[in-house]
């Protein structure tokens, strides 16, 4: 009967891409993968999908995806953390089933703070904390500067985008990357034309391109894409994210201006880095990340973890129990992990 009843939960989950990205962590996590929904949030530009896990009760968890990442990519990590949270992960305009920015203009890290704001508008909490992953990082970074005093831990996963600079010797090539090649006639018609001009992919041809293109794996990918493209006919699919989503939007900073405006927070924050991506020196010119002393409040930590940028999804075994200990630290909760 036990192998009758496990074959059954097996089939269950296969019947299709959305499960697969979870066949190694069901067994033991089966349960709070049951309380997944799926959330609607409305705001001025559109509608903010996103899904939650666990207790609305519960202490507040708020997941930021990365560039071109929707919100199904933290999947495997929230299932390996205490369930003494609620979880909420949403897909950024322009990404997953969320709605995109009105067409036409370029818009920058700052526009996506709004999206943080209705998320906690919805849910009606006064504080909550933050795990942000690649660009989801960097905004909960402007987040806690322009919203002081309502986050209560932040969790970076490689933090790139937060710490991307541009000296004024570079300016006239970050201007052409943000704004001049965006507005030539065949970028902005690319940019600005509906998703019916996408290009058509067998799903293994998108699996394989976005496992080549991020250093997926197979479960990382199918992750990503269920919420990423959209069926057409005969076996056929297209990506349906916002093609300004593949252009860079990160401000201007030098490394001093973010060292001024990111140390100076109070906030308990946990960076996890990538080894490979450290490995590339990708952080030499911002030191203060991996130097804990350059926070004066004594608030920040580090640690390089094995793997890529994409470790949270590629392999969450690597950062949970970190993340859950940072989390747990802040509650006067205990949890088994």
């Amino acid at each position: 009967m036990f192998m009758t009843a496990t074959l059954k939960i097996i089939a269950r989950f296969s019947n299709n891409n959305k499960q697969k990205c979870c066949k190694r962590y069901f067994c033991s996590t089966m349960t709070f993968r049951d309380t997944e929904k799926e959330v609607t949030i409305k705001a001025p530009w559109g509608n903010i999908a996103g899904l939650t896990w666990g207790d609305p009760s519960k202490s507040p968890v708020f997941l930021a995806p990365g560039r071109m990442e929707p919100c199904s990519a933290f999947r495997p990590l929230v299932l390996r953390l205490p369930r003494d949270f609620f979880y909420v992960a949403v897909d950024f305009p322009g990404n997953g089933f969320s709605d995109h920015f009105p067409k036409g203009l370029r818009f920058t890290t700052y526009d996506f703070v709004p999206t943080v704001v209705k998320v906690q508008e919805h849910f009606g909490w006064n504080r909550f904390a933050y795990v942000g992953h690649s660009l989801g990082a960097a905004v909960g970074k402007i987040f806690n500067m322009v919203y002081p005093g309502r986050l209560t831990r932040i969790v970076d996963l490689d933090p790139v985008p937060a710490y991307h600079i541009v000296v004024h010797s570079d300016m006239a090539s970050w201007y052409a990357l943000m704004y001049g090649e965006h507005y030539t006639d065949d970028a902005y018609r690319k940019h600005t034309g509906g998703k019916e001009r996408a290009p058509l992919y067998s799903y293994q041809q998108a699996k394989e391109m976005f496992m080549k293109a991020q250093g997926l794996t197979e479960e990382a990918a199918d992750c990503n894409l269920e919420r990423l493209l959209e069926p057409v006919a005969n076996g056929l699919y297209r990506l349906t994210y916002d093609q300004r989503m593949k252009s860079t939007f990160v401000l201007p900073y030098t490394a001093d201006n973010l060292r001024a405006m990111y140390t100076q927070t109070d906030v308990p924050t946990l960076a996890l880095l990538a080894q490979d991506v450290v490995a590339h020196r990708v952080y030499d010119h911002v030191p203060f990340v991996m130097d804990a002393t350059a926070w004066p409040n004594g608030n920040y930590t580090y640690k390089v973890v094995p793997g890529n940028h994409d470790v949270h999804v590629n392999n969450p075994d690597t950062i949970a129990n970190d993340v859950a200990k940072f989390l747990l630290e802040g509650t006067s909760n205990k949890s088994k992990l």
